[in-house]
C-alpha cells in the first residue's frame, strides 16, 4: 500500500484513465457479444470468402475462405491499453514501496514507451549529482554531432626544412578530454577505458621527418577560457582528483607528476597548468625519440597564420559522451559542456554551455520545472532538475540510441561494474548513478527479458535514516521493477490470424 501520513510522497499513475478503460472493456464487452455470438460464422465467414473471391490482383497469394477469429471489438485489438491496464498497478505499487521510507525531498518516475506509468515524491527540482551527464552528454551528441571528432594540432610558423624546425612548435587544444599516457592509464579504475594516446603525436613528428626544434614547445589551450574549475565547485573536488583542471589542452587531466616521465606512475599528483604539462610532456617524447628541442615547454598562442605539421584526433562525440556516462568522467563531461557553449556561441566557456544545453532541453519541449543547470558534470551543488526530465531524455533519445549505449550496464561495466551483480537486474539495467554528499540518484533503462522496456528515474535528496544505505531506496525501486508479473506477450493480445 502506498504511505500514509505527513511524511507520505504524493503518488500518481499513467496510462489509462479508470474512465477510459472502462468504456474500452464496455466496447469489449458489446463487440464480442455482437460479431463473436451473433454472427459467430455464418455471415462473417460468408462475407470473408466473398471478398476473396472478388479480390484484385494486388491481393494474389491471399487465403481465401477464412473466416474471421477476432471481433473488431475485442480486447485482443487493443493490446497496449489491456498490458498497461494489468500492469500499471504492480508498477505503482513498487515505486511507492520504494519511496516508504525514503527522505521527504526524493522523485521517482517510471515510464513505458514514452507513457508515464507512476510517479511519486516530490515535485520540485532536486539536486541530480552525477545523472546531470546525462543532460551534458544528450546535448553533446545533438549539438557536436555523434560523429565529430575534436581534433590535436601541432603547428610552426615556417615549414621545417631539413627537419628542423626553426622557432617554436606549437601544440594546441582541440578540446580531446582523454588525452592519456600510459602512466596516468594504470590509475584508472579500468585501465582498458576509452582514450586517446597522446605519444602516437610524437610518432607523427618523427614520421614527418623532424629532427630538431629550436625553439619553445608552446601549449595552446585558447580554444576554451582560462577558468581551471567552476567557481562555485568546492576546492576539495580537484584535491581529491575528482575533477583535473579544465583546459582546452589537457593531457591526463592537467595532472602533474607526469610530464617528464609520462610512461610510469606519478608519484606526486597535483592539479597543475595544463598547457605547459601537455607541452612538456610532449617535449619528453620527442627527446625519448632522438628528436632535438632546444627550447622549454611554455604556455602561449599559436599565430593565426601557423602551418599544420600534424594532428591527433579524439574519438567520437559519441564514445566521449560513452565514457563521460559509463565511468561518470567529470572533466570530460566539463570540456563538452565548454565545447557545447564554442558550438553555439562561439564562446568555450562553462556558462556558455549551461546555456545552450537548457536551450537545447527546452526547444525540444522537455518537461524543465525547477531546472538549473550550473555544470556539466553534476558536481556543482547549484543543479536543479526532477525525475520526469531525466526519463524524458532516456525517452527522447531512445533505448537504441548513442545515449543509452554509454549507459552502466549493471554488474558489467563502469559504475555499475559490482552493482546488482548476481540479481535479476544483472546485465539487463542499463543507468547512469549519482552520488553527492546527501544526494543519490539513478536513472536508465530496466529491460526484464518479457518485450518490455522501462524507463525509470529516482533522484533522493537528504540524509536516509540510521543504518540505511543512500542506494537502498533506488536498489529498492530498481529490484521491484525485475520483480514484476511478466507482462503478456503483446503478440498473444494482439488480432489472432484469419483461419
Amino acid at each position: 500500500m502506498p504511505p500514509t501520513g505527513p511524511r507520505a510522497h504524493r503518488l500518481s499513475r499513467g496510462g489509462p484513465s479508470r474512465a477510459s478503460v472502462v468504456v474500452a472493456s464496455a466496447l469489449v464487452v458489446l463487440g464480442s457479444l455482437v460479431l463473436g455470438s451473433v454472427v459467430p460464422g455464418g455471415a462473417a465467414g460468408a462475407q470473408s470468402s466473398a471478398t476473396a473471391r472478388s479480390a484484385s490482383p494486388g491481393t494474389a497469394g491471399r487465403a481465401t475462405g477464412s473466416r474471421l477469429v477476432t471481433p473488431v471489438f475485442s480486447a485482443r485489438r487493443i493490446p497496449y491499453l489491456l498490458r498497461s491496464s494489468t500492469g500499471d498497478a504492480a508498477v505503482a505499487t513498487t515505486l511507492a514501496k520504494a519511496l516508504e521510507d525514503a527522505p521527504a525531498e526524493t522523485c521517482a518516475v517510471v515510464a513505458e514507451r514514452g507513457r508515464v506509468v507512476a510517479s511519486g515524491g516530490s515535485t520540485g527540482g532536486l539536486l541530480p549529482a552525477s545523472t546531470n551527464k546525462l543532460l551534458t552528454s544528450y546535448a553533446a551528441i545533438e549539438i557536436l554531432g555523434p560523429d565529430t571528432r575534436l581534433r590535436t594540432t601541432v603547428r610552426v610558423a615556417m615549414p621545417p626544412v631539413a627537419g628542423v624546425v626553426s622557432g617554436n612548435l606549437f601544440l594546441v587544444g582541440g578540446g580531446d578530454p582523454l588525452l592519456f599516457t600510459p602512466g596516468f592509464r594504470v590509475t584508472l579504475k579500468d585501465q582498458n577505458q576509452a582514450g586517446t594516446e597522446f605519444s602516437r603525436l610524437a610518432d607523427r613528428i618523427k614520421a614527418a621527418g623532424i629532427t630538431e626544434v629550436t625553439g619553445n614547445i608552446v601549449g595552446d589551450d585558447s580554444r576554451y577560457d582560462a577558468e581551471r574549475a567552476v567557481a562555485t565547485w568546492s576546492p576539495s573536488y580537484q584535491k581529491t582528483d575528482a575533477v583535473g583542471a579544465l583546459s582546452a589542452l589537457n593531457v591526463n587531466r592537467g595532472i602533474s607528476g607526469l610530464s617528464k616521465d609520462p610512461d610510469k606512475p606519478a608519484t606526486n599528483r597535483l592539479v597543475g597548468d595544463p598547457p605547459v604539462l601537455s607541452a612538456e610532456t610532449l617535449q619528453s617524447y620527442l627527446r625519448a625519440r632522438g628528436i632535438t628541442v632546444r627550447g622549454q615547454p611554455v604556455a602561449g598562442v599559436a599565430p593565426p597564420d601557423a602551418v599544420e605539421l600534424t594532428s591527433l584526433d579524439s574519438l567520437p562525440v559519441k564514445d566521449l559522451a560513452a565514457e563521460v556516462l559509463t565511468w561518470s568522467d567529470n572533466t570530460a563531461a566539463e570540456l563538452l559542456t565548454k565545447e557545447i557553449g564554442l558550438a553555439v556561441s562561439k564562446v568555450g566557456s562553462t556558462a556558455a554551455g549551461t546555456a545552450a544545453i537548457a536551450d537545447l532541453l527546452r526547444r525540444r519541449g522537455f518537461p524543465l520545472s525547477g531546472l538549473l543547470v550550473a555544470d556539466g558534470s553534476g558536481l556543482d551543488r547549484n543543479n536543479r532538475l526532477d525525475c520526469r526530465l531525466l526519463v524524458s531524455v532516456l525517452d527522447g533519445a531512445g533505448q537504441d540510441s548513442p545515449l543509452a549505449a554509454g549507459l552502466a550496464v549493471a554488474g558489467r561495466s563502469g559504475t555499475l561494474r559490482t552493482r546488482f551483480r548476481n540479481t535479476p537486474a544483472d546485465g539487463r539495467l542499463h543507468a547512469k548513478t549519482g552520488t553527492l554528499n546527501d544526494v543519490s540518484a539513478l536513472a536508465g533503462f530496466a529491460v526484464p527479458g518479457d518485450g518490455s522496456v522501462l524507463t525509470f528515474a529516482m533522484v533522493v535528496n537528504g540524509q536516509p535514516p540510521p543504518k540505511v544505505p543512500a542506494t537502498s531506496f533506488e536498489d529498492a525501486l530498481v529490484l521491484g521493477l525485475f520483480s514484476l508479473p511478466p507482462a503478456a506477450p503483446i503478440d498473444a493480445l494482439g488480432p489472432k490470424p484469419a483461419t
